[in-house]
């Protein structure tokens, strides 16, 4: 039982140093379109930290600042973002949004745009969902939450979308 005890705190203490490995990539100057891709993967590792790290974490503004940075500049994801269909209030779940649509994008290599929604969607209502307690109360991300539980969200996006 000792041997259990002493091998778990050496797992969850590695968790948190590995947590605290991720270096936040830092922003270049001034690049051409071209060049955005260089920075696709740095960007990835951002949107899955962003992910997995709650509202309130100290890195949070630095890491969305460079995945920010990169979803607005590179030319490789085509988005849409269409208030009708898109409603969260918040500003992280809007984050989760873009970046979970860039990461369906990239991933797939496919610039469905309901597919893309879709899944940006998905992203933020799980962030939603995870950190509940540390976000606010977010009327757009509940009616999406709902229509998601129904089976009738995908629906929603492709006649949001036309």
């Amino acid at each position: 039982m000792k041997k259990f005890a002493f091998i778990t705190f050496c797992l969850l203490l590695m968790q948190g140093v590995s947590a605290q490995k991720f270096v936040v990539p830092a922003i270049p100057g001034d690049i051409e379109k071209s060049e955005y891709a260089q920075y696709t993967q740095d960007a990835m590792k951002c949107i899955d930290w962003l992910k997995t790290h709650s509202p309130s974490d100290s890195k949070r503004k630095d890491v969305a600042s460079f995945a920010l940075w990169w979803l607005t500049g590179t030319p490789d994801v085509q988005m849409v973002l269409n208030t009708d269909v898109v409603k969260f209030e918040d500003g992280n779940l809007l984050l989760m949004f873009l970046g979970g649509w860039a990461q369906y994008a990239i991933q797939k290599e496919d610039d469905n745009q309901v597919e893309g929604c879709y899944a940006g969607i998905e992203t933020a209502l799980n962030y939603y969902e995870q950190y509940k307690k540390s976000l606010p109360k977010d009327k757009g991300a509940e009616q999406l939450l709902k229509m998601k539980n129904k089976g009738t969200l995908k629906d929603f996006i492709a006649k949001g979308l036309q």
